[in-house]
């Protein structure tokens, strides 16, 4: 598919739990023109250059919600498991464009899903720029002070059984290029064996990498092979764009897994070990551990999971 399967000689890559259901968060934004803020109680402090959103955030249902009983979708997951509600199918298709003002859709009173943050970050509703409809998410991350085990976030989650096969695709909308870039994470993939479990762990990453002080790229991470997809493929400054991943997850070396942007494949990989365990969770937002500027708001919208591109 035309990517570099590139060995890398240790994981760069860190993966935290979010810290709980309630924070107040602050964040500053450099340079950035204030938004109008739909779904919290904003305070807007303009000095110059300088804007600071204060909100305090409910992050929804959180880790240790309750989860409704689903199918098992591959066969693979413990019956009885699901029986008892422990486990969830992750529903196929869904999507959220966020034009109920809020962030409602990613849990639904379902346990399916949450958002949250970590660091000083926030996570908001925003009338501008959307990619349709009224409204879109911004994701924003301050990384001053950040290392690989202290990043900077603010993400939200879908979780349950992962399907035999699905696309995972949203929209982007990157302001400005950053430089010192240190796993700038966008999508994230992560494998267990449940949502309570201490086994979780990262499967795969779509992340941000510097081409120049002017340009950024977008590539794949294997956590489970620690091997990177690079596949050089600029993304739009300033201009909404669409990120998608075809995952068949397999423990058996089966699986498949394809990053694709604006439709144009970026990499691949298949006949592959591509989730070690049937349950997993997918982040979409904004991660960061070092950013030049250390500030960084990305918009997102139109987030879907279906069975088709």
């Amino acid at each position: 598919m035309g990517a570099v399967r590139r060995s890398v000689p240790a994981n760069p890559r860190t993966f935290a739990r979010p810290l709980g259901a309630l924070a107040a968060v602050a964040i500053g934004a450099a340079g950035c023109d204030p938004q109008i803020l739909v779904g919290a109680d904003p305070t807007l402090e303009e000095a110059g250059a300088q804007t600071t959103v204060t909100v305090t955030i409910d992050a929804g249902a959180g880790p240790d919600a309750s989860f409704e009983a689903g199918p098992s979708l591959d066969g693979s997951v413990d019956a009885a498991a699901v029986a008892d509600g422990a486990l969830a199918a992750l529903l196929v298709p869904w999507s959220t464009g966020f034009e109920s003002g809020g962030f409602g859709d990613w849990d639904a009173g379902q346990g399916l899903g949450y958002c949250y943050v970590e660091g000083s970050a926030m996570y908001t509703i925003v009338t501008s720029p959307v990619h349709s409809g009224q409204y879109a998410a911004a994701f924003s991350i301050n990384t001053a002070g950040g290392s690989p085990a202290t990043p900077s976030q603010a993400r939200c989650v879908r979780q349950g059984i992962l399907p035999p096969a699905a696309y995972y695709g949203a929209w982007y909308y990157v302001p400005a290029a950053a430089t010192g870039v240190v796993n700038w994470n966008l999508l994230h993939f992560t494998g267990g064996d449940g949502p309570d479990a201490s086994d979780i762990h990262g499967l795969w990453d779509v992340s941000l990498t510097s081409l120049s002080s002017t340009s950024l790229a977008s590539e794949a991470y294997d956590f489970l092979d620690t091997t990177t997809l690079d596949g050089g493929m600029a993304i739009p400054i300033g201009q909404w764009f669409h990120l998608e991943v075809f995952l068949q997850p397999a423990a058996d070396g089966g699986g498949a897994f394809t990053l694709m942007q604006n439709g144009q494949v970026v990499a691949g990989v298949s006949g592959v070990e591509t989730a070690d365990a049937p349950w997993g969770q997918w982040y979409v937002g904004n991660f960061a551990s070092s950013l030049s500027p250390t500030t960084s708001t990305v918009y997102v919208d139109d987030v879907t999971i279906g069975t088709t591109p």
